[in-house]
C-alpha cells in the first residue's frame, strides 16, 4: 500500500457491506488480480446487460456483498435475483455467481484488525469466526433465500456448516455427441464429416423427436408469456421464465448466441427448450473444443413425451453443430432418468463429486424447485 492511501487510512476494520455500482471499478481489478485478465474482461463485458438490463433487478445497478478495508474491496459476493416464485407466488430469493477473496489484501487487511485490536483502538468489526467469504453469505443483503450451483468444495464444507443443503435429484449430466469437430480438424472437414457419420453412433442413442418441434427465430413473444402464466403454479417451486425475462436471457448477452426450439399445442406452446454451441479455447496443452449447452426446458411436469421431443430435437441440434460433449442441469427424478435414456451421465469435479444445486434458507415446500442451465450464472 503506498504511503498515501496509508496516510488517509480511516480504520483497520472490516466492513462487510451491500455492494453498489460504484463498486464496479475495484471489482473488476480485484477480479483481474485474482483470476487473470481473460475472466475479468468477460465479466466487464457483461455487467451493463447483467446488473442494468435484468428485468428481475428492483433498481439498475451492480447487487451483491463487499468486505472493505482502508476502502479497498478485499472480497465480494457477486447475486443476481433469482425471480423465485413458489407456489405460484413471488419469494425473494438470490443466486451467488461469483465469490472473490482477495487473500494477499485480507491477509493484510486482518493482521491490522488484530494489531488495532490488540493496541485497544479496533472497532468490534464482523464476525469472521467461519472465513470472510461465510461472512459476505450471513450478511443480509446476500438475501433470505440463497441458491448456487457448481459450489466450490471449500465452499461446501464450510456452508454446508451454516445451512447450505444439497437438494436431492439435482445435478450437472453430460454426454458426447458427435467427433465431427475433432475430425474435421484433423483431416480436413468433408473427411472428418464422413467418418464421424460412421463413429458418431456408437457414442449412444441420437433418438428423433416424435412430435413436430421447430425452430423459433426473434425475440420471444406472448407465446412464451401464455405458457409461464399456465405453468408457474405447475411446479413446487420455479424461477421465472416469462418473455421479458427470456429475451434478457437468451437474446440480449454479448457473447451468447442461441438457438430456440418450440413445440405447439392445442392451445399455444406445449413446450421449449434452448440450446447454445460455443467454442471452449485451448488451454496449456489442452486443445480447444466445441461444446453445447441444454440451457433451458420448460414442459408441464407431467408432460413426458413434450420433454422427451424437445430433448431429442436438442441433441440433433447440437449434433448439427458439430458439438462434441453436451451439458444439462437438471431438477427432478424423472428429467434425471429420461436424460439417462439419452445416453447422459453425471458430471464430477476433480475430486468426484457431482455438481448439484445448493440452497440455503429453502423452506421445505420448495423442495422440489425446478431449475436449469440458464438459470443463475447458467453454469
Amino acid at each position: 500500500m503506498s504511503e498515501a492511501v496509508s496516510a488517509r487510512r480511516p480504520s483497520s476494520t472490516i466492513e462487510i457491506r451491500l455492494g453498489t455500482e460504484a463498486d464496479r471499478p475495484q471489482i473488476l481489478a480485484r477480479m483481474e488480480e485474482v483470476f487473470g485478465s481473460t475472466p475479468a474482461r468477460r465479466v466487464e463485458s457483461q455487467w451493463d446487460w447483467r446488473w442494468q438490463r435484468d428485468p428481475r433487478l428492483p433498481a439498475p445497478g451492480y447487487r451483491g456483498v463487499v468486505a472493505t478495508w482502508e476502502g479497498q474491496v478485499i472480497a465480494n459476493l457477486a447475486t443476481i435475483p433469482a425471480g423465485l416464485q413458489i407456489g405460484g407466488a413471488p419469494a425473494e430469493a438470490w443466486w451467488f455467481v461469483d465469490v472473490l477473496v482477495h487473500w494477499g489484501l485480507v491477509r493484510r487487511a486482518l493482521r491490522a484488525t488484530v494489531a488495532a485490536r490488540r493496541a485497544g483502538g479496533g472497532a468490534a468489526g464482523p464476525d469472521l469466526s467461519q472465513g470472510l467469504a461465510m461472512a459476505l453469505f450471513d450478511h443480509p443483503a446476500a438475501g433470505p433465500i440463497q441458491l448456487g450451483k457448481h459450489v466450490a468444495a471449500q465452499l461446501i464444507s464450510i456452508g454446508s456448516r451454516r445451512g447450505f443443503e444439497p437438494l436431492g435429484d439435482t445435478g450437472s449430466r453430460r454426454r458426447r455427441i458427435s467427433t465431427s469437430y475433432p475430425l474435421g480438424r484433423l483431416l480436413g472437414r468433408h473427411l472428418g464429416a464422413g467418418l464421424a457419420a460412421l463413429v458418431d453412433p456408437m457414442l449412444g442413442p441420437h433418438p428423433r423427436p416424435r412430435l413436430p418441434v421447430q425452430v423459433h427465430d426473434g425475440p420471444f413473444d406472448a407465446r412464451f408469456d401464455a405458457l409461464w402464466e399456465r405453468l408457474q403454479a405447475a411446479y413446487p417451486a420455479i424461477c421465472r421464465r416469462d418473455a421479458a425475462l427470456l429475451d434478457w436471457r437468451y437474446r440480449q448477452p454479448p457473447d451468447l448466441d442461441c438457438t430456440v426450439l418450440t413445440l405447439a399445442g392445442a392451445d399455444g406452446l406445449r413446450g421449449y427448450c434452448v440450446v447454445n454451441a460455443f467454442e471452449q479455447p485451448a488451454s496449456g496443452r489442452r486443445r480447444g473444443r466445441r461444446r453445447g449447452r441444454i440451457l433451458d426446458l420448460l414442459t408441464a411436469p407431467e408432460d413426458a413425451p413434450a420433454r422427451t421431443a424437445l430433448l431429442a430435437a436438442a441433441l440433433a441440434t447440437l449434433r448439427r453443430q458439430r458439438v462434441e460433449r453436451a451439458e444439462c442441469f437438471f431438477c427432478g427424478a424423472e428429467l434425471g432418468r429420461l436424460l439417462t435414456t439419452l445416453g447422459f451421465v453425471p458430471k464430477v469435479d476433480r475430486q468426484g463429486q457431482p455438481s448439484v444445486l445448493w440452497a440455503r434458507h429453502l423452506p421445505a415446500v420448495a423442495r422440489g424447485l425446478y431449475a436449469t442451465q440458464g438459470d443463475g450464472d447458467g453454469g
